[in-house]
């Protein structure tokens, strides 16, 4: 067999057959054995033993061969028969590092690796036996551990005691198995704690009982595997339940009785799990509450809550393809919520408190911030348009304010100019040095650098184009200098801006009043949105608890006759009638003074109440 060489920073790797070739062509020339005892760096090492498994056909080894007598306990190891009455395996509490599998995989002649690994086609074979080993934190990325043997298989659990699965479980707390190759694997009770599986391949692998709380499983292939009665929620050492964000799934994985959350750490996070018609009706849904996503959503940024989103949604619309109306209904009216809470984050006045009022903000990051507040908005085609028609209402009631209470206007800026100047401080995050440190002399800045005021007009020229709705594409070209990189795609900014180019103060002026107008826009408009979505969550739950809507009719009908007998002076069982009548629109007709304003209101009230019933009770009929 023809042997391979490379030349590597002056060292030519050969087998042991080329060696006598390689000196006669005076070549420093080294096998295997002998690149572990030449001195240098570990870096220089580790990579001439990749290029030389290589050039072994072993790509999946990265690790420097073991030493001989490393290798002669292994051999005592694995030569010891396994007997599962007597809880004794060949590796059992033995600590196994990724060189010390890699040459087990590589010892019996490679019959364990799979000619044709990573195409796809491997079938499942017996793999190593590792029940009861410690790989705790082990290095394990990219290793062929088709057929792997870390648990008690099937028949054999069914008859052993709860002592003995626990003796044959692998240990793989905190390991590091991206991109490993576990098909067929037998992992049944596994110890898999905040192990690091993405992008893994456990096509038809027995996780029956395995502990999987925080496990990574983001990417990998569950395709026909077995995750009977596994624990994927959160313990009390390891707090956080696993990630299945964009795990496949198909109509062969099994999930009966598989533990996805509970009320104490939550649930696990499914976003854009491909669930492939697998069995949903064996996982009990009444339990779960909250999806893991909606729970991740710390730092209030929309695209956290577009993530909580889609989980909801994908969920209910697979949960709703089998049948599962119930629990289809609830996680659709999370995402609702989700959706509700997202739009008050969505304002952009608490990222010019938190980014643009401090100096040293860097211009890449004012875009980012503002790119994660654009996140779930269509813009319109004609943005600059709609931004100013918006501000319209904005000033028409300005207008009407300083014509009718100028007072009212004045107290109304002094308010927002006191609140802005009393979050200034604590947005700069400044603090008094002592004398002794204070610079004497203003620093010069290297050259190239642009200046502390041109900075500070650049993120407030970003702001202002992101306000007038500018694409994301054309707001870099806003920080070119000069008149050219000024909205250079609207004209009506742009003329303006050429015009005042030569009178700084009026531009000024004017561009804060608009920045200002804006933002106060965006707040009103944001918030706004917030509360009118809470009015069908309350009284209806976004369609999906009609019973709510029922509530809130003996509430209303019971408190206004309360009130009624109270201050209109009539007899109890007149209040309730005409509190009754007045809920279903009779109200708008009542002449007494005394509770006439009451019962318009009432009416009003009421029509809301039956017109959000109707709605959910028709969309209750029309999905069946």
């Amino acid at each position: 067999m023809d042997a391979r060489s490379f030349r590597e920073d002056k060292i030519v790797l050969v087998t042991d057959d080329d060696k006598d070739t390689a000196l006669l062509r005076g070549k420093p020339a080294m096998d295997a054995r002998s690149i572990s005892a030449q001195p240098g760096s570990s870096i220089a090492d580790h990579d001439l033993w990749r290029n030389y498994w290589r050039s072994q056909r072993q790509p999946w080894r990265t690790e420097a061969e073991i030493e001989k007598e490393r290798q002669l306990e292994l051999d005592r190891y694995k030569a010891a028969r396994p007997a599962t009455e007597l809880t004794r395996y060949p590796f059992s509490g033995v600590r196994l590092r990724r060189a010390d599998i890699e040459w087990l995989l590589a010892s019996d002649g490679g019959h364990l690796v799979p000619a044709n690994l990573g195409d796809g086609s491997q079938s499942a074979t017996e793999g190593l036996d590792l029940r009861g080993a410690d790989l705790r934190k082990g290095h394990l990325g990219g290793l062929p551990l088709t057929g792997m043997q870390g648990g008690l298989a099937e028949d054999e659990r069914l008859l052993a005691s709860d002592t003995q699965r626990e003796l044959a479980a692998v240990h793989l707390e905190r390991a590091d198995l991206r991109g490993a190759h576990l098909e067929g694997a037998v992992l049944c009770g596994a110890h898999l704690e905040e192990v690091d599986l993405r992008d893994a391949h456990l096509e038809g692998a027995d996780l029956s009982g395995a502990h999987l709380s925080g496990a990574n499983l983001a990417g990998a292939h569950l395709e026909g595997a077995v995750l009977c009665h596994a624990h994927l929620e959160g313990a009390r050492n390891f707090p956080r339940p696993a990630n299945l964000r964009g795990v496949c799934f198909d109509r062969a994985t099994r999930l009966e009785g598989v533990t996805l959350g509970d009320e104490q750490f939550g649930c696990v996070r499914l976003a854009d799990v491909h669930w492939g018609n697998v069995n949903l009706a064996v996982v009990d849904w009444a339990q779960i509450d909250r999806l893991g996503d909606e729970d991740e959503i710390q730092w209030q940024m929309p695209v956290e809550y577009q993530y909580a989103i889609r989980a909801n949604r994908q969920v209910a619309a697979a949960l709703q393809a089998q049948g599962l109306r119930a629990d289809a209904d609830h996680f659709a009216y999370r995402a609702y919520v989700c959706q509700c809470f997202m739009r008050p984050h969505q304002a952009i006045l608490p990222i010019v408190l938190r980014v643009f009022v401090r100096e040293r903000v860097p211009l890449p990051k004012v875009l980012l911030r503002l790119e994660e507040r654009r996140q779930g908005q269509r813009m319109p085609r004609h943005a600059l348009g709609v931004a100013l028609l918006r501000l319209l209402p904005l000033l028409s009631a300005l207008i009407v304010m300083a014509l009718l209470e100028p007072l009212a206007l004045v107290a109304l800026l002094a308010v927002v100019m006191l609140l802005f100047l009393a979050v200034l401080p604590t947005m700069r995050k400044r603090r008094l040095r002592p004398l002794e440190y204070k610079r004497s002399q203003k620093p010069l800045p290297p050259p190239g650098l642009q200046s502390q005021r041109r900075r500070r007009r650049q993120q407030w020229l970003l702001l202002l184009g992101f306000l007038l709705g500018m694409p994301k594409s054309q707001l870099p070209l806003l920080l070119t200098p000069g008149p050219a990189g000024f909205f250079p795609q609207t004209p009506l900014p742009g003329r303006l801006g050429s015009r005042l180019r030569n009178h700084p103060v009026p531009a000024m002026v004017f561009a804060a009043l608009l920045i200002l107008l804006l933002l106060i826009d965006d707040t009103l408009l944001c918030y706004g949105r917030f509360m009118l979505s809470l009015v069908p969550g309350v009284l209806a739950g976004y369609g999906y608890k009609p019973l709510r809507s029922v509530s809130w009719y003996a509430v209303i009908v019971l408190g206004c006759a309360a009130l009624y007998y109270a201050f209109g002076h009539l007899p109890l069982q007149s209040a309730f009638l005409l509190s009754l009548t007045s809920f279903h629109g009779y109200g708008f007709f009542v002449v007494n003074p005394a509770i006439a304003w009451g019962a318009k209101v009432e009416a009003v009230i009421g029509l809301v109440i039956e017109l959000c019933f109707v709605v959910t009770l028709m969309r209750s009929l029309l999905s069946k």
